[in-house]
């Protein structure tokens, strides 16, 4: 699944692409979940340019010119693909048009993507980039009988980490996947609190530079830990693997368990 730094990037590359453009036909293939009928979405699209994409959260928000929003989920597969005019994607959940003569797809061979036109607000949940060392207490001792790895891919708790950079700033921070969130000392939880925007800007950064432009995909090469062939750690570590909240999980015995 797309994470925080891989969304970051799509949604820069996709503003690149359809930034500016005017939707001339919104064709939805019926493979997803959609909240309004496809004719209403048709309709509420044509005609309108897109201002700009953004992530949120772990989706990717359309805005467009009139005041509307697309928001997409790509869930465990989705991904985008641009093609020249009549050409058929394969799993496509949805195609959008433009009058520059090109197209963008999402599609998804699982069809879990989800699409919301105009989505409500909701509760708002703190983003990643945005946490503080006295905002990460405060989560870990709401739920002090749950593992760190749980609360760090929690999307009611923090939103945009994934299980493969979980497993990155845990191992960066040194912390035990099985840790309980309770348990964490201060001084802990300051390294946890400064590894979280570390990992994810590093990220991200890498993916700018070795893959600029992607909009599908998953690229885990520069990770340390969460990398299911690697059986050292930068360090020299062996790796280990367990399940940790019905996650597989990476992580080396250099990380402390607090319980």
């Amino acid at each position: 699944m797309p994470e925080l730094p891989d969304l970051t990037v799509f949604a820069e590359s996709l503003t690149q692409l359809v930034g500016g453009k005017k939707v001339t036909d919104a064709r939805y293939h019926r493979r997803s979940r959609l909240n309004v009928d496809p004719a209403q979405l048709r309709e509420t699209l044509i005609g309108q340019r897109v201002v700009g994409v953004r992530r949120e959260a772990k989706g990717l928000l359309f805005s467009l010119d009139r005041g509307d929003r697309l928001f997409v989920h790509l869930m465990l597969s989705g991904g985008f693909q641009r093609t020249p005019p009549g050409e058929e994607v394969a799993y496509a959940v949805l195609t959008l048009s433009f009058d520059d003569g090109h197209a963008l797809a999402l599609f998804d061979p699982r069809g879990l993507a989800t699409v919301t036109l105009n989505p409500k607000s909701g509760k708002s949940v703190l983003d990643a980039l945005q946490v503080t060392e006295e905002s990460l207490r405060d989560i870990l001792l709401s739920k002090p009988k749950l593992t760190v790895k749980e609360c760090l891919i929690d999307q009611s708790l923090i939103s945009g980490i994934g299980n493969a950079y979980s497993d990155e700033i845990l191992w960066q921070a040194r912390v035990a996947p099985k840790s309980l969130a309770g348990r964490l000392p201060e001084q802990v939880i300051a390294q946890l609190a400064r590894a979280i925007p570390t990992v994810l800007n590093e990220a991200t950064e890498y993916l700018r530079r070795q893959h600029a432009g992607m909009i599908a995909g998953e690229f885990r090469e520069h990770l340390a830990v969460h990398k299911p062939k690697a059986r050292q750690a930068p360090t020299g570590a062996p790796i280990k693997n367990e399940m940790v909240g019905q996650k597989k999980t990476y992580y080396t015995e250099e990380q402390v368990l607090y319980e």
